[in-house]
């Protein structure tokens, strides 16, 4: 149920086309990062708080290898920002406030609607995220430097993806199997649906999208040039013989 959504409400092409834009520029970079790293300190605050038999035993099993919030802290930091820098955006605000009001319906009925956003955001990260960082650091270095971005860096979880995937997919079928109803399941299936429309809200909110995408792919581009220019020659063979 969980994986019908991506036929039906996920935009990979503004995923994609955001996510380029948000390497236009470091400043543009830091306002993306600050989003994300809202957008993830409300959800791990739910998260953390849930008592939902639904969603307690999944964050108290992953929640140690999943959370993001601190590694985008550190993120911000590396390029001179910060959560107070860069305050919610009107986007942002409302999906937090989409994440804390799934948070307490959960709280009122057992339902599994944290499931839904966990699944939106972590998945995403663990499928394509983890091979973000290296384009990221070429675009923007050297603003960006190596050992960051940290939030893509999932550690020895997501060095064993299969595996932790297989795991993840196990855990989201007990919380399915601990919700009392077809409805209490559709209910979180809605709600990974909602958690898409927000994250094209984010991902798309500072306008010049496609411009934007533009400009990041050129400084990918241009990044990957010199680190090519960077690294060491190889001796020609008549200069290895002499």
């Amino acid at each position: 149920m969980l994986d019908s959504t991506l036929r039906e409400g996920h935009d990979m092409k503004t995923f994609g086309l955001g996510t380029a834009a948000s390497l236009a520029s470091v400043e543009r970079y830091a306002r993306f990062t600050a989003a994300m790293y809202h957008v993830y300190t409300a959800m791990e605050s739910s998260l953390d708080a849930a008592k939902s038999p639904a969603v307690a035993p999944f964050w108290s099993s992953f929640g140690g290898d999943l959370r993001r919030s601190d590694a985008l802290a550190l993120d911000l930091a590396d390029v001179a920002a910060s959560s107070s820098s860069h305050p919610p955006t009107p986007a942002t605000r409302d999906y937090m406030r989409a994440i804390e009001a799934a948070g307490a319906k959960d709280e009122e009925d057992g339902g599994g609607r944290l499931i839904g956003h966990a699944y939106c955001r972590y998945f995403a990260d663990l499928m394509g995220g983890q091979f973000l960082a290296a384009p990221t650091r070429y675009a923007l270095s050297p603003a960006v430097g190596e050992g960051t971005p940290r939030h893509y860096d999932f550690g020895a979880f997501g060095a064993e993806r299969k595996a932790s995937v297989e795991r993840l997919y196990a855990s989201f079928n007990e919380a399915g199997d601990a919700l009392a109803s077809e409805a209490a399941r559709r209910a979180v299936v809605e709600e990974v649906l909602l958690a898409y429309r927000h994250n094209v809200a984010v991902y798309t909110e500072e306008g010049a999208v496609w411009s934007g995408a533009l400009r990041g792919a050129a400084n990918l581009a241009g990044g990957v040039a010199r680190a090519k220019l960077q690294m060491p020659r190889a001796a020609a063979p008549s200069e290895a013989a002499a």
